[in-house]
C-alpha cells in the first residue's frame, strides 16, 4: 500500500486566478451531474487520473456504501465550520515502486453556489494533468503552471444529492497519484440551500474539514454572477473540536474509546450524568480513555468535552450509546462511530487499506445496515477481525 503523507500549501496566486476564472460560470440551462454512488472510487480514481476519458457516463449504483452520513449529533460539526472559501491544506505525495517521486496533488479551495455550479483550485507538480472526478464522470481538466496551480471550474453542474468528489494526477512522464482526501458535497433541493462541501481525509488520525456550510452567513448574491473569493480566518476554521472515533473491550471488561480533537489538552466523558473517564490528549490531537459501563441499563447518553489549559470546556460530542451496541464488540471486534461526512468504504479503507473491504461490514452489521448507502451519524458498527 503507497504511503501517503500529508503536506501544507498556499493558495494566494490560485485564489488570484479564480478571481478572473469565475466570470465563467453560467446560471442559465446547464447539464447537471447526478450523484454517483461507488465505494469503489479509489480503484477507479486510478483509470481516470491516467486520462481514460472512454467512460464520462453515468456510474451504476451497486449498493456501493458511497453515501455519506449527513447529520452529526454532537456539536463537532459546528466547530469545524469555516467560512466559504476556507482552504483544505492537505495534499498526497507518494512514492512508487522504484522509489521515485510521484506528482503531488493538493485540494486548496472548493467553492459550490446552490445551483450546483462549482469552482475547485489546489496546487500540484508543474506540468502535470489535474482531473477532478466523481466515480466514472470526469468533471474538469486542469494542466498545472508552472507555480504548479490549477484552477477547474466544470461545465455541468452538481445535480441535488451527495457528492463524493477526487482528484488525481498525471505528471509529464506518465506517473500518477491520487490525493489523499475526498470532497464530500451536499447540494440541496433548492437554489435557497447552501451546498455543504468537506474534507474527507482517508485516515482516523485526522477531523474531516467543514469548508462550506448551509449555516455560513455570505452576502447576498448579485444575478448572474460567482461565488465571491476571500481569504478565510485561520481562526475560524480551526476551531477546537473533538470526535470520538472507535471503542473496544479490553480483557478485564472496561471499555476503551478513543477520539481526536483539535485543541485543548484534555477530554473527558460523562454517561448518563456520571463521570466514565478522563485523558490527557496527545500532540496530534488524539485521545483514549476508559470506563466501566453498566451493562444492564439499555442506553445511556455520553458527553465528550474538550477542555484547555484552565480546565474550560471548548468543544463538546453527544453520543447515544445502546447496549445492544456494545455487545457487538464482546467478542473482540473493534467498534466504529460513524460521523457526519463518513462513507462506508472510506470506513473500510481506514480500516484495512482496501475499499472494498466495505462489504465485509456490510455483512458483519447487516442488521443495521439496510442500505449500504445510508449510513447516519453516530452509528456504531462491529469491524470483522478477519475477511467474512
Amino acid at each position: 500500500m503507497r504511503v501517503l503523507t500529508y503536506i501544507f500549501v498556499g493558495v494566494g496566486a490560485a485564489i488570484a486566478i479564480i478571481a478572473l476564472a469565475v466570470t465563467l460560470l453560467d446560471t442559465g440551462e446547464q447539464a447537471k451531474i447526478e450523484p454517483q454512488s461507488d465505494a469503489s472510487q479509489t480503484e477507479t480514481a486510478s483509470t481516470q487520473a491516467a486520462g481514460d476519458d472512454a467512460s464520462t457516463s453515468q456510474q451504476t449504483k451497486a449498493g456501493s456504501g458511497g453515501m455519506h452520513a449527513g447529520q452529526n449529533g454532537g456539536s463537532a460539526a459546528g466547530n469545524n465550520t469555516g467560512s466559504a472559501g476556507a482552504t483544505s491544506d492537505i495534499s498526497s505525495s507518494q512514492s512508487a515502486a522504484d522509489g521515485s517521486q510521484l506528482p503531488t496533488v493538493s485540494i486548496d479551495l472548493a467553492q459550490v453556489r446552490p445551483d450546483g455550479n462549482a469552482v475547485f483550485a489546489g496546487k500540484a507538480t508543474p506540468g502535470a494533468e489535474v482531473t477532478v472526478f466523481e466515480g466514472d464522470v470526469i468533471l474538469g481538466r486542469a494542466t498545472a503552471d508552472e507555480n504548479g496551480e490549477w484552477v477547474i471550474i466544470p461545465d455541468a453542474a452538481l445535480g441535488a444529492g451527495e457528492h463524493l468528489v477526487s482528484v488525481g494526477v498525471v505528471s509529464e512522464d506518465g506517473k500518477s497519484s491520487l490525493a489523499d482526501i475526498t470532497m464530500a458535497i451536499q447540494v440541496g433541493e433548492t437554489t435557497e440551500d447552501r451546498p455543504l462541501v468537506a474534507l474527507l481525509p482517508k485516515t482516523d488520525a485526522d477531523i474531516p474539514k467543514l469548508l462550506q456550510s448551509p449555516d455560513d452567513i455570505t452576502a447576498p448574491a448579485v444575478e448572474g454572477s460567482a461565488p465571491s473569493v476571500t481569504a478565510s480566518d485561520p481562526e475560524t476554521v480551526m476551531l477546537p473540536a473533538i470526535a470520538p472515533r472507535s471503542l473496544s473491550w479490553k480483557a478485564d471488561g472496561e471499555l476503551v474509546i478513543a477520539g481526536v480533537s483539535r485543541g485543548g489538552v484534555r477530554v473527558d466523558a460523562v454517561a448518563n450524568g456520571s463521570l466514565f473517564g478522563d485523558a490527557i490528549t496527545a500532540n496530534d490531537g488524539s485521545w483514549q480513555l476508559a470506563g466501566r459501563v453498566d451493562m444492564t441499563q439499555s442506553r445511556r447518553t455520553m458527553l465528550f468535552t474538550l477542555r484547555n489549559a484552565e480546565n474550560a470546556a471548548i468543544a463538546t460530542y453527544e453520543l447515544p450509546v445502546t447496549t445492544r451496541d456494545l455487545s457487538q464488540g464482546l467478542d473482540g471486534s473493534r467498534m466504529v462511530i460513524v460521523q457526519r461526512g463518513d462513507a462506508l468504504w472510506r470506513i473500510a479503507y481506514s480500516s484495512y487499506g482496501e475499499g472494498i473491504r466495505y462489504v465485509d461490514i456490510v455483512r458483519r452489521n447487516a442488521a443495521a445496515i439496510n442500505d449500504p448507502d445510508l449510513i447516519f451519524p453516530n452509528q456504531i458498527f462491529a469491524l470483522p477481525r478477519t475477511p467474512e
